[in-house]
């Protein structure tokens, strides 16, 4: 279908170009001539998880005058000013005189192009079939995408892409044109190679509506930036990824975590066997690290004695800078920093935009004295956001690191960083921060969420100012993950705790993620919809959709008044729907 499209647009900019102007000018009648007119191919399209194109070329036609030509055979003077005013054009008949040729008019319509064009000047004019790329721009699509320059992508999808994108070779007709009318003769047709498609797992749904909120949560705290990113848990695939910044700092700019580094020190402290689950700490609400420096960090509050999964619920500073000394003490400094790259830092994810960094980790030996506590409460090291959402996704993978990918087929690529054992007291820590600790403003009714806060000290020109990133991580539901999300909002004014902050953010896209949506059942894989006030039939057939065949059916009525497992939680376990037929 496409190779037979791409022939009549090729064939009617022929018939344009040439007909006319052979029709009057051609050589002899009966003389034989060939022409050979060059097809360009189609660079590929990107498109969403639904099959919607977000950037693509779009066919134009562009017709030129020949001047040359028109000189020659002494062309009609005012069709060409009737035509310019028709284009739009200032420049008068005897200013376009000077140029060997001269662009008229562009546009997507060709009989659009046509019609400004006045007939006697038909002859003299060349119809060009040429391609422009279009993209979406809002919602922070574009800064993903990237862009084309000559041709070439630059940066992003376009960036990584550009060899799958590319069109690969020209196609041609070859016309013969003979006879008294010299009318043409198709003799050859070679289709263009045009580029491939690239097939994303962004949902431009979930990106619009994302963004909005991010975009709401900016403006009411008073920040410089947003940015969220929302992944499939087990998949590593990324269905959204806003910026509120013209840029693309979500893979090649960098913030300092704060304390959603902590579970991942934690754990580390527990693979290498540096404390144990039972280790406690005293908190006075400070700490001096290194008694020989002058740098004192501190906690909100006098915690008072703190056990392993406390430090992590309460966010505890002190705990987490013992921690810290701990790993030190049994790995040393070079081993604090080997974890530290194999949960994902100071190297690239390698996701599938051009323009990713590495982040910050300083190696070993440029470390000073308070680095290692330093660096256990998520000051002193940079990572970009995709970092710090793979890194804590291990802990709702069991352990493993899953590659995040923005392909929509793109294989699960993993690797085990953690025990399962070590993980299962991190997750459950994790789980304790929403119930009970720092971030229950990210609750939502009838789901377990596990995540962690952050809130740490921006800096500005090397010195640390009053200026916080304020930051939420998590992933639901906890039992058996399926969405990870990440929230960041750079420099709040007001309040800026990640659990005042970015904590509230995640719970809105948790919502959007599990709700119904304009009376439609939302349905998300491994969790029970919301299938109260539905027709028992519709629900049957909803479910089916999910793979659940085996329905226990009581009571009497035509419509489902209640559910067994509650909407959104897992979809395990016997399925029972109540009947009822009050309205």
């Amino acid at each position: 279908m496409e190779k037979r499209l791409w022939l009549l647009l090729a064939i009617f900019a022929i018939f344009l170009t040439v007909s006319f102007m052979n029709l009057f000018f051609f050589p002899l009648a009966g003389e034989r001539e060939n022409w050979f007119v060059s097809i360009p191919p189609r660079r590929g399209s990107v498109l969403d998880v639904r099959g919607r194109k977000i950037v693509y070329d779009s066919p134009e036609y562009v017709a030129y005058l020949d001047v040359d030509f028109f000189k020659r055979q002494n062309g009609d003077i005012k069709a060409l000013e009737k035509t310019l005013q028709n284009c739009g054009i200032t420049k008068s008949a005897e200013e376009v005189m000077e140029y060997k040729f001269f662009k008229l008019t562009e546009g997507e319509d060709k009989v659009d192009v046509l019609k400004k064009i006045e007939s006697e000047l038909l002859p003299f004019v060349n119809i060009e079939l040429v391609y422009t790329r279009k993209k979406i721009q809002d919602y922070a699509t574009g800064i993903l995408l990237g862009t084309v320059i000559d041709g070439t992508g630059k940066g992003g999808i376009e960036g990584f892409f550009d060899d799958q994108l590319q069109g690969k070779r020209k196609g041609f007709l070859e016309l013969r044109y003979r006879g008294a009318r010299l009318s043409p003769t198709l003799v050859n047709y070679s289709p263009p190679e045009n580029g491939k498609d690239v097939w994303l797992s962004l949902d431009l749904d979930l990106q619009r509506r994302v963004y909005d909120i991010i975009s709401k949560a900016v403006e009411g705290n008073s920040a410089e930036a947003g940015h969220v990113i929302v992944m499939e848990s087990k998949t590593g695939r990324i269905l959204s990824m806003v910026t509120t910044r013209n840029w693309n700092d979500l893979i090649g700019g960098y913030i300092e975590p704060g304390s959603t580094i902590k579970p991942l020190v934690y754990a580390i402290a527990l693979e290498t066997h540096s404390a144990s689950p039972d280790f406690t700490v005293e908190c006075e609400g400070s700490i001096k690290p290194v008694e020989q420096l002058p740098v004192i960090i501190r906690d909100i509050e006098k915690h008072g004695l703190v056990d392993f999964s406390a430090g992590i619920v309460k966010s505890c500073n002190v705990m987490s800078v013992k921690v810290g000394e701990l790993i030190t003490e049994k790995t040393g400094v070079e081993g604090f920093y080997e974890w530290l790259r194999k949960v994902g830092f100071g190297e690239k994810t390698g996701i599938e935009m051009e323009g990713e960094i590495a982040g910050v980790l300083r190696e070993p030996k440029k470390w000073s004295l308070i680095d290692p506590a330093e660096i256990s409460i998520g000051q002193g090291i940079g990572v970009t956001p995709v970092q710090l959402i793979a890194s804590l996704n291990i802990f709702a993978n069991d352990g493993y690191w899953v590659k995040p990918t923005i392909l929509k087929d793109s294989p699960v690529k993993k690797r085990r960083v953690f025990s399962k054992e070590t993980t299962d007291v991190i997750r459950q820590a994790m789980v304790r921060v929403v119930e009970e600790g720092t971030g229950k403003l990210a609750q939502v009714k009838g789901i377990a969420i596990a995540g962690k806060t952050g809130t740490a000290q921006k800096a500005v020109g090397g010195e640390y100012r009053n200026l916080y990133h304020s930051l939420f991580v998590g992933f639901f539901p906890a039992e058996d993950p399926k969405y990870t999300i990440l929230v960041h909002l750079d420099s709040p004014s007001g309040a800026f705790y990640g659990g005042e902050v970015a904590a509230p953010v995640f719970r809105e896209i948790v919502e959007i993620l599990t709700e119904k949506e304009d009376g439609r059942i939302r349905i998300v894989k491994g969790l029970m919809p919301d299938l109260r006030g539905l027709p028992v039939r519709d629900a049957l057939l909803v479910l089916e959709s999910l793979g659940v065949k085996d329905v226990e059916i009581k009571g009497k009525g035509w419509k489902v008044s209640e559910q067994t497992p509650p909407p959104n939680h897992p979809l395990e376990g016997p399925v029972i729907l109540f009947l009822s037929d009050q309205k």
